[in-house]
């Protein structure tokens, strides 16, 4: 599977944005909406504010943290900030089991703000991420009582941000093989108990995003062959896929691994149509012109 992992790095490295069909345009557009929401909304938690004061008492600046008031940190602050958040409200999108995008959107969030990048490459990244993680959960066998939250998407948000921060296929490789040092195997049974630390593999994967492509550019070393790493994760051999359709991204075909599939949002998967909804009020929502850049006719 070494080899399926190299051209799956070589495609993330060589594919941008205009090579991506309308379809996920469209699909990554609404998830960046989604997730800069429910990350809004959990924000507003009480633990994910005791955080982010503690946190952001000695932060630097270069990056937004989506809460009240947009306050700036470091990218890799923000990125933990921001991927906790995006997960703390439970209503996050869904891809086979996995909830890619609070992994994987706040760590490239932060590398284009800092790095003045426009949307266009900040949502291709964010794609390809997704990407990766959806192909790699075509082989992946998942550990009994472990929850899939600080895995196979931490290693699609260190694929991201290897492609946001310019690297070839080579470094995105080794980007994806120092993050398999930062995996992570927490309890399933923290759905359960109430226990909120399952929110920390997310912002954990958006700092991926931030620290293992940097790692890779250093010079640092990592083992051959992310498979032979992933012990926890058991990967299986058979099947990745070697197309470069984006099949398993955001609604293309091969839709078992896109997004936002049904069951997911709080919909009644009994059939009985039920759909749970909850508000979130903010104030001063205006000051979200400062990531309007974002939405701009950049990425029409």
């Amino acid at each position: 599977m070494g080899e399926q992992i190299e051209k799956l790095a070589q495609f993330v490295a060589r594919t941008g944005w205009d090579d991506m069909p309308e379809a996920v345009h469209r699909r990554a557009k609404l998830v960046l909406l989604d997730t800069i929401g429910v990350t809004l909304a959990g924000a507003a938690r009480p633990e994910v504010i005791g955080l982010s004061e503690r946190l952001l008492s000695g932060a630097g600046r270069g990056a937004t943290v989506l809460a009240a008031g947009l306050p700036q940190a470091d990218i890799r602050t923000a990125a933990l900030l921001n991927g906790i958040a995006a997960r703390s409200v439970e209503l996050c999108e869904g891809a086979n089991g996995l909830q890619p995008s609070p992994h994987i959107l706040p760590g490239v969030l932060a590398i284009a703000e800092q790095r003045g990048l426009g949307g266009r490459a900040m949502l291709g990244a964010f794609v390809l991420g997704y990407e990766v993680a959806g192909r790699l959960a075509r082989a992946y066998t998942q550990r009994a009582f472990s929850h899939p939250n600080g895995q196979l998407s931490l290693l699609g948000a260190a694929a991201a941000g290897a492609r946001l921060q310019g690297l070839d296929g080579a470094g995105v490789s080794l980007a994806m093989r120092v993050a398999t040092s930062m995996l992570m195997t927490p309890s399933y049974n923290n759905t359960v108990a109430g226990g909120t630390t399952l929110n920390l593999p997310a912002g954990l994967g958006a700092v991926a995003a931030t620290l293992a492509p940097e790692m890779a550019a250093a010079g640092y070393a990592a083992q051959d062959g992310v498979e032979d790493a992933v012990i926890l994760c058991e990967l299986a051999l058979p099947f990745l896929g070697d197309g470069v359709e984006l099949a398993c991204a955001l609604g293309g075909d091969g839709g078992e691994t896109g997004l936002l599939e049904e069951g997911e949002h709080g919909v009644d998967d009994a059939g009985t149509g039920r759909v749970e909804a909850a508000e979130f009020l903010f104030d001063g929502l205006d000051e979200l012109v400062s990531v309007a850049w974002l939405l701009g006719d950049e990425v029409e």
